[in-house]
């Protein structure tokens, strides 16, 4: 992978900004900017360059404003608030220094202004938590258009270690939004602008936060704003990835997603030092005092062993790296009397891990985590270990975050009987300009049983349509063509003669005989709602492998598959690989089907269809 620094923890913290690019969180011109101005690991050169190009963002914002573009100054106040909190990470190792509140109150702000100029709604919150700490949190809610369902599934999400609530949003709430869900995010203790401004310190028992935040949840804001309690999942990554597995046992709580968490802190910490030394000082043949010795000298020569310890000292309240061990002790799923805490979860869960990060290595974290998930039936868990940048290998799924999107609302939807139009219909639709609305208050199993559904639509299967004059039509297909004869674009989509039209016909008709099916077969068990059988396994695969050398042969000259242009055959054809290019289709496998690749991507980024 490139390299933008020598060092591993200054470039993994490059891309981490960088990586927010598609969700308006960077530029990666003003990010190129600031990497000319970095020395690799010295902080003091890092908050200088991005609060550089934070105050640049904030100006660009500021005359976007004047001349009454909404839209860029929403982008630039966002992008802002991200280089803002970047620009105090590296300063953690003095916890004293004014510029980490500072820099985290203008994030804090700005970030404000930035996403009340989007569409939907913010609410800015106070969460009570103990004594006189209150929590600050924000509800994203999503565009009226934008609801799937008559009431709004929420997303709470978390932070871990070292994240503030406005970097969440890039996480959950834009991802979340577009897809018709409710996002609640919050500073717990120890976290973001609670942690530099009211001096609060992290818990391990992390259910206790989040009981207090499902509480309020249900009794202040579920009526007001018609979210349904039915449908709440928690969201956490890295170390806040172990936080939701605490707050998954709350019965309140319907589908966690664990990216990239921890099962035990304190086993990952031993496990990057020698045996003799930690084991010495846990056996008591070493004391604190030489532990700490020996920490510190190291640290003086190492800049991230130098910030993790500042750093952990901050968020726990204590002193010396030796209390920092002990406090990490704490973060276990493993219950003090040998039992698991993770026998107390109920609700579905996804559990990611990442094969290229320098923490929480898949083998003693996300794996074994899985493992200890044998209560819940299958088709209520999924396990995703990321390999490669692009694929999510990197811790918290840096660099991959789209992916990342995709999967998590994928088995939300799945988990929450969230159905949505075919994707073929929706991009035929959008680009012939066609306004298909969706039945927010549609509910599988339910609807599609009743007596008035089953007079339109007799299969009793979706999707299924209805045009403004009452035409009904069942069927994926059926409808595609349907939205793609009834406005101006037909030609394209269906083809301009004869011969165009039959080759449209000819790839829709291979999608389903050739590659649908297969494409189940390979997708199902990896997603967790099917057994693995490998003699089935293995005859989808070969089936798929066939489908998919037909099309890299025939791609072979062509950019489309039918026309010259983009039509419906590439729509369903791409649609009914979707699944698969999320599921199967590793790097390693893209290889043998470049030119497929360069044509899938390149429908599902075309004007209208990446919508």
């Amino acid at each position: 992978m490139f390299q933008f620094f020598k060092s591993e923890f200054f470039n993994f913290e490059f891309l981490r900004v960088l990586h927010a690019a598609p969700f308006h969180g960077s530029e990666i011109g003003e990010c190129l900017v600031a990497r000319t101005r970095i020395t690799d690991n010295d902080p003091e050169s890092w908050y200088r360059a991005w609060t550089a190009e934070a105050e640049r963002a904030v100006s660009v914002g500021e005359d976007a404003v004047k001349h009454g573009d909404r839209v860029e100054a929403s982008w630039a106040f966002i992008r802002a608030s991200n280089y803002y909190r970047s620009s105090e990470f590296f300063l953690h190792c003095e916890p004293q220094d004014p510029r980490l509140l500072n820099a985290a109150q203008k994030s804090f702000d700005i970030f404000e202004r930035g996403v009340r100029l989007l569409d939907g709604e913010l609410h800015t919150l106070e969460i009570p938590f103990e004594g006189n700490i209150s929590m600050p949190a924000r509800l994203f809610l999503p565009p009226a258009h934008k609801m799937v369902t008559d009431k709004l599934p929420i997303l709470v999400q978390m932070g871990g270690f070292d994240s503030t609530q406005e970097e969440l949003y890039f996480y959950g709430p834009a991802g979340g939004l577009p897809r018709g869900y409710a996002v609640l995010t919050f500073d717990g203790p120890g976290q973001g602008i609670s942690l530099r401004r009211d001096r609060t310190h992290m818990v391990s028992d992390w259910e206790r936060v989040t009981s207090k935040v499902l509480d309020f949840l249900e009794s202040k804001l579920a009526a007001n704003h018609n979210i349904d309690m039915d449908r709440v999942a928690v969201l956490g990554a890295s170390l806040g990835g172990y936080l939701v597995l605490r707050a998954a046992a709350d019965p309140r709580v319907r589908a966690a997603i664990s990216t990239d968490g921890c099962y035990d802190l304190f086993d990952v910490t031993k496990s990057r030092m020698p045996n003799w030394f930690i084991g010495g000082w846990l056996n008591g043949w070493l004391s604190d005092s030489f532990f700490n010795f020996v920490v510190n000298r190291l640290a003086a020569a190492n800049f991230q062993l130098r910030w993790e310890f500042g750093h952990s000292m901050w968020i726990y309240g204590v002193n010396n790296p030796a209390d920092v061990m002990r406090q990490m002790q704490r973060f276990t799923l493993r219950l003090e009397d040998g039992g698991e805490y993770l026998s107390k979860l109920k609700c579905a869960t996804m559990i990611t891990g990442a094969s290229d990060t320098f923490y929480f290595v898949p083998e003693i974290n996300a794996e074994r985590i899985f493992r200890k998930l044998d209560h819940i039936d299958n088709s209520k868990k999924e396990l995703w270990i990321g390999k490669g940048v692009s694929e999510g290998g990197l811790q918290a799924k840096i660099g991959a975050l789209a992916l990342s999107h995709q999967r998590m609302f994928a088995f939300l939807d799945m988990q929450f009987g969230i159905t949505r139009p075919a994707y073929q219909i929706l991009a035929a639709a959008k680009v012939n300009g066609i306004n298909v609305a969706t039945a927010s208050d549609y509910k599988h199993m339910v609807t599609n049983k009743t007596p008035e559904f089953l007079a339109k639509f007799p299969i009793g299967k979706v999707p299924a349509f209805e045009a403004t004059d009452g035409t009904t039509i069942a069927e994926s297909d059926a409808i595609a063509q349907y939205v793609s004869e009834v406005g101006p674009r037909s030609v394209q989509l269906l083809g301009a003669n004869a011969p165009e039209r039959a080759r449209v016909r000819q790839w829709i008709s291979f999608t389903d005989n050739e590659v649908y099916g297969n494409m189940m077969g390979v997708v199902l068990s990896r997603a967790g709602f099917a057994p693995y059988v490998p003699e089935k396994e293995a005859a989808a695969a070969k089936g798929l492998s066939f489908g998919l050398g037909v099309v890299e042969k025939w791609l072979s000259g062509r950019e489309w598959l039918a026309t010259d242009q983009l039509s419906l055959a590439d729509l369903t054809l791409a649609a009914a690989l979707y699944w698969a290019y999320m599921h199967y289709l590793d790097d390693k496998r893209r290889e043998a089907y470049p030119l497929v690749t360069s044509w899938y991507l390149r429908t599902i980024g075309a004007e209208g269809v990446k919508d």
